[in-house]
């Protein structure tokens, strides 16, 4: 596996851009590019756990030999396998399997390495040829798919058609993947495509344990209608928000409602998933793609650049929760409700809209508008921001201001505020 780069520097003008939650494609370049590097790091810091701890035998040669295919599957197209070990529930599975307790609890959460090493074959078209056990019978590949192979262990043997797929014992179960990712025989389930994207709506969900046995079935055809609904209602209103959900969304992660309405979320240690139960209609979807968005930015900016100074207690009252808020919290749900009002913000100015939308839109944006407004003091005078922490916050603020001129007008950024200088 290669080094992880060095330190990032991020210019002053890519910090603004992110806080008024509309960045250029080298600000969206650079998030990327320290996502993989923490990634890397988190990988390297596995490793050296591994060789820390006292596991049994059968699990340290298990991990060395989906170490070593790992390693091997990385060489023939490394933007390829870049991008599988960058995916979401990958990187819910390395933070799983760092934070699991003792040998035995690391023992089993290191099992679904070799599905990770396989997909990364896979994804770059390396030369596969080894049997590789199952879990419960079943053979998850995180990005790509699970096989219901209903035995033990499954021969996994590259050919000139495809990838084969061979449960040892039961081979009418056998399935063969296409080089495009689409598999056919017994047992397959591909992940289904986000219409429109490259991302994935990911049934297996986003930790170690890829439990796609356990979990309900979801009613795909729902999901991606409803998908392409609340996509088509971006593109009209506000393209370049369409544009970068498609572009930076990886997976839509189903979950069960929690209480009244639809819930979602985003993990940290998984950027660029989206954590939901199915939204009741086309707009809530925006929302909710927009909003967990903007939490996968702010904490892959917050991995970059020291922020605050604050401690996790939850103290500070928010409009948009009942429960007292640490500090990271508030400053995450600013920035998330900040890209929800200028999302309604250009709502309401797209050309065409009828009376009751724009005023309807315009209602979201002020509902939105407010509750930013009321927590950017609690941030501003907190005395917790970090020097960046503050321009980032202040370069909020100033977007806030500007909503409601009209979608083409210019930011309200001072010069000092908007340069592209470096910040270290």
């Amino acid at each position: 596996m290669a080094a992880a780069p060095g330190a990032f520097v991020v210019p002053p003008g890519t910090l603004v851009r992110l806080a008024a939650t509309r960045q250029l494609p080298r600000d969206t370049d650079l998030l990327h590019a320290a996502l993989h590097s923490r990634r890397l790091v988190l990988f390297k810091a596995l490793l050296a756990r591994v060789g820390r701890e006292d596991l049994p035998p059968g699990a340290r040669a298990a991990f060395d030999r989906d170490w070593r295919l790992l390693t091997r599957s990385e060489s023939p197209a490394p933007a390829a396998a870049r991008r599988l070990l960058d995916y979401p529930a990958v990187g819910g599975w390395v933070v799983d399997a760092l934070n699991a307790p003792g040998p035995e609890g690391l023992a089993a959460a290191l099992r679904p390495l070799g599905g990770i090493a396989v997909a990364t074959g896979l994804s770059t078209g390396a030369p596969l040829d080894l049997l590789l056990p199952t879990a419960d019978g079943r053979l998850v590949l995180p990005g790509i798919g699970v096989q219901d192979a209903r035995a033990p262990r499954v021969r996994i043997r590259s050919g000139p058609r495809g990838t084969l797929l061979t449960p040892v014992g039961r081979p009418a179960r056998s399935v063969l993947l296409r080089p495009d990712g689409r598999g056919v025989g017994a047992g397959w389930d591909s992940l289904a495509v986000l219409p429109g994207s490259a991302g994935r709506l990911d049934d297996l969900g986003t930790g170690h344990t890829f439990d796609a046995g356990s979990r309900p079935r979801t009613d795909r055809a729902a999901w991606l209608a409803r998908w392409r609904a609340a996509v088509a209602l971006l593109e009209s209103a506000d393209p370049w928000r369409a544009a970068e959900v498609t572009r930076l969304v990886r997976s839509v992660v189903p979950m069960a409602p929690a209480g009244e309405g639809a819930s979602s979320g985003t993990l940290r240690a998984a950027p660029w998933a989206v954590q939901t139960a199915l939204p009741d209609t086309a707009r809530r979807f925006a929302e909710v793609l927009v909003h967990e968005l903007a939490h996968s930015k702010l904490a892959v900016l917050a991995d970059l650049v020291a922020l605050h100074r604050a401690d996790g207690a939850a103290v500070h009252r928010v409009a948009w929760r009942e429960d007292p808020r640490p500090f990271d919290g508030v400053l995450q749900g600013t920035y998330a409700h900040l890209a929800l009002a200028d999302l309604w913000s250009r709502v309401a100015e797209r050309p065409g809209a009828a009376p009751a939308a724009r005023r309807a839109a315009r209602a979201r944006c002020e509902k939105y508008r407010a509750q930013v407004a009321d927590a950017l003091p609690v941030l501003l005078d907190s005395h917790q921001l970090t020097d960046r922490g503050t321009r980032f916050t202040v370069s909020m603020k100033q977007h806030l201001t500007s909503l409601g001129r009209g979608a083409n007008s210019p930011y309200a950024l001072s010069d000092s505020l908007s340069g592209d200088g470096d910040v270290r």
